[in-house]
């Protein structure tokens, strides 16, 4: 068996603006359509490209150990990473993944449209701002890296909620607004290619696949890592493919569109700081692992274990005021104890967090006035991890 991808189609009518082909996968054969929507004029110009599939389907036949055949052309520096160094990285996260074939047409550059110069992913999260900070607000950023374009793509972080998708994407389409930016994305139903794979451990692919059904609107793309980089590669609940993202990126790079991993070399603490710093990025700040639910009091719940990240620095730096517009403080006063507890867990338990060390170390260097019952926990993360500070705050 094999996975297939044949008969390109596009929809060009005034009621859709889709890229579809034909797959076949497990023994079955189905239509595979990115449906692209945004505000940018030239959102339906190209009709012509298999690149997206070709990452869509890349992991799915490595899953399953049959070739990948591309019916028609892709870009051929493309197709020259995908049979080799993007296989061989993806690898380094699962040995079960195995490399295959991949049959395709060598596609040779050609005449490409203007394009308007860098673009970035909106979710509102942290990655997503400290991104905006350095890569659109930065004077010193040249004009050809300088994001001109936002996109928000709906292919399965929530499962198949589209209530959430929804939310979000108005949410980022206020952002995008606040810029004076476009915003553009894809819709792509892919869970029944990924199986049962967790979104974290495949959500690189999927983000790629659908930003490359769009890439005749930029040159540059800026992909937020989510993950410090420092050459280690971990597969847990919440993270994984993120942290290969640093080596990953440049592969994907075509004749007309470089992609670049951007935030790897800043640790959480730091990109919260410098988002928190500034009104313009705080005051949409979206981090809620909640979704966006009916009873919602505020944009952020309070309570979550990202919401609180956020809010135990900001309370860390006296700053919890700033936030109070976007984040529940009832919540989070109702649930910092369980704040607590969690970061200390992740401090000392069996599956430690560089995240949630650092912010630990982090709130005891700056007086924070730490719950009695949770000092000796505290005290001995601080020991085990080779800083004191006094506890008295």
């Amino acid at each position: 068996m094999a996975v297939v991808v044949r008969n390109l189609e596009s929809d060009r009518s005034a009621a859709a603006c889709d890229l579809s082909a034909e797959v076949v996968l497990d023994g079955l054969t189905r239509r595979l359509t990115f449906h692209r929507f945004g505000n940018h004029p030239g959102l339906c110009d190209r009709t012509d490209t298999l690149d997206p599939f070709a990452v869509a389907l890349l992991l799915p036949a490595m899953i399953r150990g049959e070739p990948l055949v591309i019916e028609g052309g892709i870009d051929e520096r493309l197709l020259l990473t995908i049979r080799g160094p993007i296989q061989a990285t993806l690898a380094l996260l699962d040995r079960s993944w195995r490399r295959v074939p991949v049959e395709a047409a060598a596609r040779r550059p050609g005449p490409t449209p203007h394009p308007i110069g860098a673009a970035t992913a909106m979710s509102g999260g942290i990655d997503s701002m400290h991104l905006v900070r350095h890569r659109l607000l930065d004077p010193a950023v040249p004009e050809s890296l300088r994001v001109q374009l936002f996109v928000h793509h709906h292919i399965g972080a929530h499962g198949d909620d589209d209530h959430v998708f929804e939310e979000q994407l108005a949410h980022a389409r206020r952002i995008a607004d606040s810029f004076g930016l476009p915003l553009v994305g894809a819709r792509c139903r892919l869970t029944d290619a990924y199986r049962s794979m967790r979104y974290a451990h495949c959500q690189t692919m999927r983000n790629v696949a659908a930003t490359m059904a769009l890439d005749h609107l930029f040159s540059h793309f800026h992909f937020a890592s989510s993950e410090p980089f420092g050459g280690r590669v971990a597969r847990t609940r919440f993270t994984g493919i993120a942290t290969l993202e640093p080596q990953l990126m440049p592969l994907f790079n075509t004749d007309h569109v470089s992609w670049h991993a951007f935030g790897g070399d800043a640790t959480r603490l730091r990109k919260t700081a410098e988002v928190l710093a500034d009104e313009r990025l705080r005051s949409t700040l979206l981090v809620c692992m909640r979704g966006f639910r009916r009873d919602r009091a505020a944009l952020n719940c309070g309570r979550c274990f990202k919401c609180a990240r956020v809010l135990l620095h900001a309370e860390a730096i006296r700053s919890l005021d700033a936030v109070a517009d976007t984040f529940d403080m009832a919540g989070y006063r109702h649930g910092r104890n369980h704040s607590v507890m969690r970061l200390l867990r992740f401090s000392l338990g069996p599956t430690r967090n560089a995240a949630d060390i650092d912010l630990l170390q982090f709130m005891a260097a700056n007086g924070f006035t730490f719950p009695g019952w949770s000092r000796p926990g505290v005290a001995a993360a601080l020991l085990l991890h080779g800083r004191r500070h006094s506890l008295d705050g």
